[in-house]
């Protein structure tokens, strides 16, 4: 019975596009779940199981931890792994096959290639690699990408994901400063541990620059003076002690133990097994 109303719900969809108070006409959906809906992973993840299958049984692939890992998936983003050029190049043969027999497209415009060469260079066999195809589509090859938020980087440096933050921290304090400078000690509080005070990927900092660490612990702490309107040479002790809020090395060590944490507990054994790398 319920597969029957969710059959008849998702075939029956229809829509109208808001601009002010004026409203289209109706027009209808006919495929994609909800966005922001509640049942919505849950189907989705029904829809691409084939799709993963076929992937993760393909043999093709790396080791991590002794443990084969080959995709990565995160909803629609996903993350092939393979340890050469023609290995990756059969991996998206068998995505191309898989998805159109469900009838997905892959997008080949965000589609990108990244290589991760060793660290020791004579261990490098090439620095340069043919484009790969998906879709009759040649992929390019970039040397960073922002992946569910987290840029990463082919050398595996976090320094452009701490200077992005660093962007963003000034960009969210800017706004709250402008639109609530006259509120008081208590709500100013509330908003900055909200919307400031939520460095979502900053546990997963592993390699950087103490510069670049330097810059971002300066960062947050001018934010901090500027919101609540301190002297910039105010004593940095004094000033967080007033407001009772955390220094930001406090911050870095309880998202690493909150994300350890987490990890420790996760029933998934390649996370699991990947825990003692969090750091």
């Amino acid at each position: 019975m319920a597969t029957r109303v969710l059959a008849f719900w998702y075939s029956h969809q229809s829509s109208v596009v808001r601009w002010q108070s004026v409203f289209s006409s109706s027009f209808s959906i006919s495929n994609g779940v909800r966005q922001g809906g509640i049942l919505s992973p849950f189907l989705f993840r029904f829809y691409i199981r084939k799709l993963i299958h076929k992937l993760t049984q393909s043999g093709i692939g790396c080791y991590m931890m002794n443990r084969f890992v080959n995709l990565l998936a995160y909803a629609d983003d996903l993350v092939l792994l393979a340890p050469s050029w023609q290995a990756l190049q059969n991996l998206l043969h068998i995505l191309e096959k898989a998805s159109k027999e469900i009838s997905m497209i892959c997008n080949t415009k965000k589609t990108v290639c990244m290589i991760f060469n060793p660290h020791i260079k004579s261990k490098i066999v090439c620095d340069k690699f043919p484009n790969f195809v998906l879709d009759g589509h040649q992929l390019s090859f970039v040397s960073s990408f922002r992946y569910l938020g987290h840029i990463v980087e082919n050398k595996l440096c976090d320094n452009l994901d701490i200077s992005r933050e660093i962007r963003n921290l000034y960009f969210r304090t800017n706004v709250l400063k402008r639109r609530f400078s006259l509120c008081s000690l208590a709500v100013k509080l509330k908003l900055f541990r909200s919307f400031c005070i939520c460095f979502y990927d900053i546990a997963l900092w592993t390699n950087y620059s103490k510069t670049m660490y330097a810059r971002m612990k300066s960062c947050y702490t001018k934010c901090v003076k500027t919101f609540f309107n301190f002297h910039k040479y105010s004593s940095v002790t004094e000033v967080f002690m007033y407001l009772g809020l955390p220094i930001f090395d406090t911050i870095v060590y309880n998202s690493r133990l909150s994300l350890f944490s987490r990890v420790s507990l996760c029933s998934n054994p390649l996370v699991s097994s990947l825990g003692g790398c969090v750091y």
